[in-house]
């Protein structure tokens, strides 16, 4: 049992030691107890607390874990219960060979292996009635129960590791190979290769033949990582997005929280394999630096948030000196010019206290300042409350209906089915329309649906966030304005435009897309564009294009139905040209809600034409960022200094 090598010990003792939590280790390290938070949690080897004790058992049992898919309509491998003849009480009278011969014969070949098994030992590939009669004799003869499944022919096989109900890595596991030089056989080419030394061989492999001078020889059938197979990252977007869907509805099926995921690829398309509830990412660590910190990062996921530290009022007081903000520098700049005096806070980069020479004192976070009243600040965290109160005093907002996610996950999704299938009535509203979470912003989980089948995958990817109320609104046309007002003046107003991008005649959409994310993080945007995002590839595929497509010059390809600039959109400044309309109409939904300072989200025609009214409000945040990207450059940093120059002249006009 002895294991002192183990990744997954050194990278729980380094979280330990940067997060100050308690480590003890038990058994030679093969259990750890952690504690933190005034909670404890164990892992033993591989089995993270995270998961409830039921779906660790339905991981643990492949039958039982394949009539779960089945039931949920997930692509999957079916897997055949039998249990071993040592145990006849629970065995029906007629036997079990004839249901054994009978799979053997419904698919021409069979994969047998132990129904609790890991890491690919005592699996056999079985292809006639001798074969079966032997591996149904050593599989008995180690465990109390075997699984039949059919072969595939297995094109590629991933691994998706699940952390906090979310995807945290993708790779593909490669199998054992060799190269061929033209001169050696198979069989010499594996004896050469010390790594292959406990690989188990191919039994239909051809080991005499001479493969061609950098031909790539697979050597064995399993995938198993333990056995020979290496692990490499999944970079293609499609790919990621096609297995990301798949392994959310498995999360979504088991409402599991931490878990690795098999997924192949074979004739059918993408099935899934198997579900391990313990997550081992051993051969990932090992293979390079970078895969390491992937493999921290996802554990340091998973025990601060058992241990309930990934809160972010507790992660205040344990994360790691990170770099300032855009807005604080440009913040102590003001504050210098004008004699303000700042106490910033230099470790986490987040807070300032500014002191006026008239006694004023104000504490800013991240950009919002504290002018507005904690009941505002809560009603707009709350988008269904906030639309309701804007509704009662008279403004236009958009038809939705709130759901609770409930702790069965399908009676939530079941509900949803219901309205999506008869939108009009249960809703009042058709397609297209939103889902989005109530209380999360930056455009985090909100999908446009434009049919049952894109709602309920948005469902599933919704569902797996924190957050315990959603929407479903009416979805609006027209172009997406953010009017910002302060004190009754609107300060600034502007067009938010989706993430797009444009064709040049000769570069691919996934060039162009890779290409406008790296603009992006070279202006020093404060969140990165996730090309991954399953919302750009599929907005991409319902215009008929792929990442391999080349546009036209000057052709548009939309790559967000929502315009929030944390999802990659751009801005066109409006505030000299707002018209009086849209103006006062700001000013009264800010008084309406007793906010001194906030952002008001509308969609309208045109807010520059005094004679378009027809408007709708999508949310009110009391918190505005004022440095949007309006402009690029010295003129958006002289842009930035003058609003905030001007939040300065109303904090210091306050009386004390």
């Amino acid at each position: 049992m002895k294991d002192n090598s183990r990744q997954l010990v050194k990278i729980v003792k380094e979280i330990c030691h940067e997060n100050e939590i308690t480590f003890q280790g038990f058994s030679y390290d093969w259990i750890l107890q952690l504690t933190a938070n005034s909670r404890t949690m164990f892992i033993y080897g591989y089995k993270f607390p995270n998961n409830n004790a039921a779906i660790e058992q339905i991981c643990n049992d492949k039958s039982a874990l394949s009539d779960i898919l089945s039931a949920h309509k997930i692509p999957h491998i079916p897997h055949s219960y039998f249990i071993s003849p040592n145990n006849k009480q629970y065995t029906p009278l007629q036997g079990n060979w004839e249901k054994m011969q009978s799979l053997l014969r419904q698919y021409g070949k069979v994969v047998c292996k132990p129904n609790a098994g890991t890491g690919g030992h005592n699996v056999f590939k079985v292809s006639s009635q001798r074969d079966l009669e032997s591996a149904t004799h050593e599989i008995f003869s180690k465990s109390r129960a075997m699984s039949i499944s059919p072969y595939r022919e297995i094109k590629a096989e991933y691994r998706i590791i699940i952390v906090n109900s979310n995807v945290g890595v993708i790779y593909e596991k490669k199998r054992p190979s060799v190269i061929g030089n033209g001169l050696d056989s198979i069989k010499h080419l594996i004896e050469k290769d010390a790594t292959l030394s406990d690989v188990e061989i191919d039994d239909e492999l051809d080991v005499s033949r001479i493969p061609n001078a950098d031909e790539i020889v697979e050597v064995s059938w399993k995938h198993n990582l333990g056995q020979g197979a290496h692990s490499v990252i999944v970079t293609d977007i499609l790919r990621k997005k096609l297995l990301t869907e798949l392994a959310l509805s498995c999360v979504v099926a088991l409402d599991a929280e931490f878990m690795s995921i098999d997924i192949v690829e074979d004739e059918y398309g993408l099935e899934v394999l198997e579900i391990n509830s313990g997550v081992m990412m051993e051969n990932l660590a090992k293979s390079n630096p970078q895969n390491y910190a992937i493999a921290k990062g996802i554990y340091e996921k998973a025990i601060l948030g058992y241990l309930g530290m990934d809160n972010p009022k507790y992660k205040y007081f344990i994360q790691r000196p990170r770099n300032t903000r855009f807005v604080l520098p440009v913040l102590e700049e003001i504050a210098q010019e004008r004699d303000v005096q700042i106490i910033p806070d230099r470790e986490e980069g987040n807070f300032a206290i500014f002191v006026f020479k008239n006694g004023n004192r104000f504490v800013a976070k991240d950009y919002p300042f504290n002018i507005n009243y904690a009941g505002s600040i809560s009603l707009c965290t709350n988008k269904a409350a906030c639309a309701t109160f804007l509704r009662e005093m008279g403004f236009q907002i958009p038809k939705q209906k709130y759901f609770v996610k409930k702790a069965n996950l399908d009676i939530t999704l079941l509900e949803l089915s219901k309205h999506f299938e008869n939108p009009d009535e249960l809703l009042g509203f058709g397609f297209p329309m939103i889902l989005k979470p109530n209380g999360l912003s930056q455009g985090t989980g909100v999908f446009k649906v434009s049919n049952l089948k894109d709602g309920l995958l948005a469902a599933r990817n919704v569902l797996t966030l924190k957050e315990k109320l959603f929407l479903l609104q009416e979805y609006c046309s027209g172009s997406d304005y953010r009017i910002v007002v302060l004190n009754g003046q609107v300060i600034q107003a502007y067009e938010r435009i989706p993430f797009h991008v444009v064709g040049n005649g000769h570069d691919t959409i996934g060039a162009l897309l890779q290409e406008q994310a790296s603009a992006f993080e070279k202006a020093g945007r404060d969140k990165k564009v996730d090309i991954g995002d399953s919302r750009i590839l599929r907005n991409i595929m319902n215009q008929g294009y792929t990442l391999n497509t080349v546009l036209e010059t000057g052709t548009i390809c939309r790559l967000q139905d929502i315009a929030n600039l944390s999802l990659g959109g751009t801005t066109e400044d409006k505030t000299s040209q707002i018209s009086p309309y849209y103006s006062e109409l700001a000013i009264r939904i800010a008084d309406s809600l007793n906010l001194k300072l906030c952002g008001i989200d509308i969609i309208a025609k045109d807010i520059t034409d005094m004679n378009n009214t027809d408007y709708s409000v999508l949310e009110v945040n009391s918190a505005p960022g004022l440095d949007n990207y309006v402009f690029d450059g010295k003129k958006q940093e002289d842009y930035v200094k003058k609003l905030y120059g001007m939040v300065f002249d109303f904090l210091e006009s306050l009386e004390s």
